[in-house]
């Protein structure tokens, strides 16, 4: 399930809510004012680390330092 950022239209608190994208906006948990869903970056998963390029020359010529 994703997580969402919000802040409270009454007492201006951020909060964070877990919930299904299908579902409204929970309330405030301090006020129980209503809240609006804040613009936030998207999460980035997985994938790991690729490989770096060959140095210029590429590998037919001896640049990517294996004797070949």
């Amino acid at each position: 399930m994703p997580t969402y950022d919000y802040q409270c239209q009454t007492c201006k608190k951020d909060f964070t809510a877990l919930h299904k994208i299908s579902e409204a906006a929970p309330p405030c948990p301090d006020c129980g004012g209503e809240a609006k869903k804040k613009l936030s970056a998207p999460a980035v998963h997985g994938g790991g680390q690729k490989a770096a390029p060959p140095p210029s020359g590429g590998c037919g010529m001896g640049g990517c330092g294996h004797r070949h």
